[in-house]
């Protein structure tokens, strides 16, 4: 195909235009003069305000034969397409365009045969751009470069081709591919160039490595508003040459071959196709735009159309009757299989709970283990909605076989608006907790099968809680909590806070906590369920105040901590990523060790390398050894790049993470900490290191240096070695 291209571009060259210098230079400025008419042609620049309507459906198909032989997997959505022979959804939608506001697709019927409702997070899934005009452009979540922009300009060869016509107007063909051939982030095609407007009439875009991707748009000149309006979208992908996975709301399926051995191969004949219809454009806004903050809305009353709704646009779709005659047993198949069971138990594993009817047992608290307690052992969890939706009761048991204590939790929450997700809640807790380990209240949970640094921690104490909290999605971007507590501090160590003429060891805290968490460039998506983030967007903003209350419950003391993070990750186009992250505290006031701050140290206190073997944790200093720093106020910045996964085989595609970590803090009246030996970090801390990822089983290894001002005598004192471990559920 690449030389064809090339052998268009040289017979072009010398029968039309003569020198090869000249054709480039005519398509380059026939791709710039595009650019530049967009304005005039992409109706999210020409209008400031838009609506049309749109009927799209969704089939996965394959051969129930091929897909059964050896190493077939069985993940819920290959079964039902084994016993259905389709997986199938469809839905309406009113897609309203703002220049205040943005472009929002309100959903307005939703289907999906066999479910009660529709799993709603396939709506998160961008299977294709609604716009030619869209840079990047997106194919199944995947970003590519679209060809008429700057961007594609360094990255395309352009030829042009014959004229026609579509709809009785002149157009100009170009074919582009890109320049270099094992570009991931390009595409190859055709677009078809109206020659007075210079808007595109028709548009397609293919891939040809592991899947055969091929999308299309489809447009009609309309004389009254002098656009050209995208009337139809069609993406398939097929087999090409090898398996491919794909990740369909939280079930992996493969589309392509399954290869056995060097004789043989089975086909793993699983298609994708969409299909989209879009009519009634119009530069006025007839519809309510809405809730703002939101890329997707799903109706409240969507998901109750009757089967007659979707008639005339199964109609309009061209759809035959031999297609829909096996969508029909779906719903029998899915209720037999439980499928919808099953992807219930997948989505919530992800997080660390495991559905039992109405109460979803909380893996964090199986088993663990920790130089206090040794191994930890309990059970714990919370009612779901299966109980009721209103309120939720919940909490956990822990026994330390070392400690031979019992540690608990129990909290109770009512909900009191759905759609912000407000709960009010109640708790009392008696554990451990780690010295100096400062946590965000509006943190994302995160489930790990273990956590890596409480293995090796050495210094905890014992704290007994009495708290309340008010948790809100104040709008899509925006997460808060508010918590105000009180707190019983004992010590496992001999620590001692000196105040004055006054020595704590024991002491009591009252807390106003006010937390929130902002992501000003996420995507959102509103379902009957809540709130969903569709497309997580860069920064993520952290902030949090925290007041202790003196003489208030019996409090001894009184101080102010303000906290702060944010985290940006760039995605690169060659699939590698760099990500960066601040984090910065700092404290007021009469504030005991125990709750002030360290730089998430992550080194056993032990002589030699190989006794510090252990697990690395994801922002952690590897080299900083526990209890070595302390501050009150401090600042922690990571820079991480990771490169694009090596392709050593299906089973072996190692990640390699370039790694640096900063710290720098201080402590005003460290004499005021007795009876335990720590520096400050008003010097600097450094250390730069590397990690290979999912070597084997999600384990891989990791090395790290510290350097600089707190640089060592021993050369294997500042070095750190570790595995690493990252299972992808």
């Amino acid at each position: 195909m690449r030389f064809l291209f090339l052998f268009y571009i040289f017979l072009a060259s010398f029968f039309g235009y003569g020198q090869q210098d000249s054709i480039s230079n005519s398509e380059t400025q026939l791709v710039n003069d595009i650019i530049k008419a967009e304005a005039s042609n992409n109706p999210q620049l020409k209008f400031s305000q838009f609506e049309y309507e749109s009927y799209e459906n969704l089939k996965i198909t394959g051969d129930p034969e091929a897909i059964t032989g050896p190493g077939y997997k069985k993940t819920e959505l290959r079964k039902t397409i084994k016993q259905t022979q389709v997986f199938y959804a469809e839905k309406t939608s009113n897609y309203i365009y703002s220049d205040q506001y943005g472009l929002k697709e309100q959903i307005t019927a939703a289907d999906m045969p066999g479910f009660n409702e529709p799993v709603y997070p396939i709506y998160n899934i961008n299977f294709q751009s609604s716009s030619a005009y869209q840079s990047p452009y997106i194919i199944f979540d995947n970003k590519y470069i679209n060809p008429v922009s700057m961007q594609g300009l360094n990255n395309y060869l352009y030829a042009k081709g014959a004229d026609s016509l579509i709809n009785g107007r002149e157009v100009v063909k170009l074919n582009f591919m890109p320049i270099k051939e094992n570009n991931p982030a390009a595409l190859e095609g055709q677009l078809f160039i109206d020659k007075e407007t210079l808007a595109i009439a028709r548009a397609v875009y293919t891939t040809t490595g592991d899947l055969n991707v091929q999308a299309i748009h489809n447009f009609e000149y309309q004389d009254e508003l002098d656009i050209w309006f995208n009337t139809e979208r069609f993406l398939s992908i097929k087999k090409e040459k090898d398996k491919k996975e794909l990740e369909l709301f939280g079930a992996r399926f493969q589309v392509g071959i399954e290869k056995t051995d060097k004789k043989k191969t089975t086909n793993e004949d699983l298609y994708v196709f969409l299909k989209a219809i879009n009519y009634n454009f119009t530069d006025n806004l007839k519809t309510e735009y809405g809730r703002r903050g939101l890329t997707k809305e799903v109706l409240d009353e969507a998901i109750k159309k009757p089967a007659e709704y979707w008639e005339p646009y199964r109609t309009r779709s061209n759809n035959t009757d031999d297609e829909f005659a096996s969508y029909k047993n779906i719903d029998s198949v899915v209720v037999a299989t439980n499928i919808t069971k099953k992807l219930e138990t997948l989505d919530k594993f992800k997080v660390g709970y495991y559905p039992v009817g109405f109460f979803d047992i909380d893996l964090k608290y199986l088993i663990k283990y920790n130089n206090y307690e040794a191994f930890r052992l309990g059970i714990g969890g919370t009612t779901n909605e299966k109980l009721s939706e209103h309120y939720r009761l919940g909490g956990y048991v822990a026994y330390g076989t070392k400690d031979r204590k019992l540690k608990y939790n129990v909290n109770a929450g009512y909900r009191l608006n759905k759609e912000k997700n407000t709960w009010l809640n109640v708790y009392h807790t008696d554990d451990i907790n780690e010295f100096a380990a400062e946590s965000f209240l509006t943190d994302a949970r995160v489930y790990s099968l273990f956590e890596p640094r409480l293995v090796n921690i050495p210094t905890f104490y014992l704290y007994r809680e009495y708290g309340l909290s008010l948790q809100e999605r104040l709008v899509p971007s925006v997460i808060s909590e508010v918590s105000l507590s009180r707190k019983r501090i004992d010590q496992t160590t001999p620590y001692i806070f000196q105040l004055g003429d006054t020595s704590y060891s024991d002491y009591v805290l009252t807390e106003l906590k006010l937390g929130v968490r902002w992501s000003p460039y996420s995507e959102f998506m509103r379902t009957p369920n809540g709130y969903e983030e569709s497309i997580k967007g860069f920064p993520v903003l952290s902030a949090q105040l925290t007041k202790g209350f003196s003489d208030v419950i019996d409090s001894d003391f009184n101080y102010v901590k303000v906290s702060a993070k944010a985290s940006y990750t760039r995605l690169h186009s060659n699939k590698s990523s760099t990500e960066f992250s601040l984090e910065g505290h700092y404290a007021s006031g009469e504030v005991p060790l125990t709750h002030l701050f360290h730089a998430y140290p992550n080194a056993p206190n032990k002589d030699r390398v190989l006794q510090r073997f252990s697990v690395a944790g994801r922002r952690s200093f590897e080299t900083m050894y526990f209890n070595e720093f302390f501050s009150d106020k401090i600042a922690v910045g990571q820079v991480k790049h990771e490169f694009a996964p090596f392709i050593i085989a299906p089973y072996l595609q190692p990640e390699l993470v370039l790694i640096t970590r900063y710290a720098l803090g201080d402590l005003d009246d460290q004499q005021q900490h007795l009876n335990i030996e720590f520096d400050t970090l008003d010097k600097g801390y450094l250390e730069s290191g590397f990690e290979l990822n999912k070597l084997i089983y999600g384990f891989g290894l990791s090395a790290a240096y510290r350097y600089g001002a707190y640089h060592l005598p021993q050369f294997e004192d500042n070095l750190s070695i570790k595995f690493t471990f990252y299972l992808e559920l």
